[in-house]
């Protein structure tokens, strides 16, 4: 580390922050955080570290100030995306308030420091067509593999869940006579999902075909070939599907979530009841994940409800 009043270097810097970063990956386990969260937070602090001793800047948390994280941010935002140094300012956002809690540090050095700006370039949406794509390449294939994906697929359309909260469902979290799942979310909160009834159909033959599975008695729902569904292979089974349908670009699960919310609103959805069955405690997501179409479904709306139109209707 060295000192912000002399600059002198110290060998220990980087090892003092390293443990400090392996305590908290413990304590973000301990708050049950996704393990996607904790990689995702973990590599934005080791990449400031790495970014702080390569510009021999302090290493050591208390020594650690505004103008070196600033420093950080603007040189990821040279570099990548800003969406990218958004995630890495929120990462050591978090850990330097774990640090205040700690006693580490008396205030953290990013107490008054604003994330970098995202542009609004809100993600594309799956849409009606590509859906059915989709089911049509599962449906066709009548392997255990086929009726896993096709069910894994339903869900994720039909409910608009996470993908760690499908990835971690249980056999004791489904109902199929009651048609809704168990979920847990981010910060161990627990939710039920509603779905339909041709999701409901393709969870029940599923179940059916993992009845046969050499690993049919481990309680986790979704199975591999040689026992749990990992993250790897969740990501992969979209990924595959996506080309098989010969939908463009890398399809990943999250594109789910997006057409979920606007399908959802552009059938007439309350907020208030999307927010509950995504899981969202912030109308903030809720307008993040619905930017997308906004204009599309006031154009519906308006066309919809023309002040004209309900003029001309006849008298009763």
């Amino acid at each position: 580390m060295r000192s912000a009043a002399t600059g002198t270097v110290h060998d220990t810097a980087v090892g003092s922050l390293a443990q400090l970063v392996a305590s908290w990956r413990r304590h973000l386990v301990a708050q049950r955080m996704s393990p996607a969260t904790i990689s995702t937070y973990s590599t934005a602090v080791t990449q400031l570290a790495r970014f702080l001793e390569g510009r021999r800047m302090p290493t050591d948390p208390p020594a650690i100030h505004r103008e070196h994280v600033e420093a950080f941010i603007t040189d990821l935002l040279t570099r990548w995306k800003p969406a990218t140094a958004h995630n890495r300012y929120r990462g050591c956002q978090a850990f330097f308030g774990w640090l205040v809690e700690e006693g580490e540090v008396r205030e953290s050095p990013m107490a008054r420091m604003k994330p970098p700006r995202l542009p609004e370039t809100p993600p594309p949406v799956l849409r009606e067509p590509e859906l059915r794509r989709l089911l049509d390449v599962c449906e066709r294939d009548k392997s255990f593999e086929g009726r896993r994906d096709e069910a894994v697929l339903r869900v994720f359309m039909d409910t608009g869940a996470r993908r760690g909260e499908v990835l971690g469902l249980r056999l004791e979290d489904v109902s199929l006579d009651a048609q809704t799942l168990t979920v847990t979310g981010k910060g161990s909160r627990v939710r039920r999902v509603g779905m339909g009834a041709q999701t409901v159909r393709a969870l029940d033959r599923y179940l059916r075909a993992r009845t046969k599975h050499a690993a049919a008695t481990l309680p986790n729902l979704w199975l591999g070939r040689k026992g749990p569904l990992r993250e790897s292979g969740m990501a992969e089974l979209v990924r595959d599907r996506g080309h098989q349908a010969g939908l463009p670009g890398r399809l990943h699960p999250h594109l789910f979530r997006h057409a979920y919310a606007h399908s959802m609103l552009a059938a007439g959805m309350q907020e208030s009841d999307l927010m509950a069955q995504a899981g969202w405690k912030s109308r903030e997501m809720l307008t993040r994940y619905a930017a997308s179409t906004r204009s599309e479904r006031a154009v519906a709306a308006a066309k919809a409800l023309s002040p004209l139109d309900r003029l001309a209707e006849p008298k009763r």
